[in-house]
């Protein structure tokens, strides 16, 4: 079983467990089962209507990105 989390263009949408093993054939399936589907996740993997498939890549926020902590931020750090 996978899940797939998919958003429509009414701001709708939800989370499917199901027995589908490529996401490919989620998207398809989820476009034929619900109306406005513009969107498909699964873990890193996306598709949208606007621009297909592809992958998030993992982008660390600038605050964090100093490892020696003092950008002080988070939790406990700034003034």
């Amino acid at each position: 079983m996978k899940s797939y989390l998919f958003s429509t263009e009414n701001g709708r949408g939800g989370v499917i467990l199901c027995d589908i093993e490529t996401f490919e054939e989620a998207v398809d399936y989820l476009r034929q089962r619900f109306d406005g589907v513009i969107k498909v996740e699964q873990g890193r993997t996306l598709w949208t209507l606007e621009a297909g498939f592809g992958e998030f890549v993992p982008v660390k926020p600038a605050d964090l990105a100093d490892d020696d902590g003092a950008s002080g931020a988070g939790p406990g750090g700034g003034s």
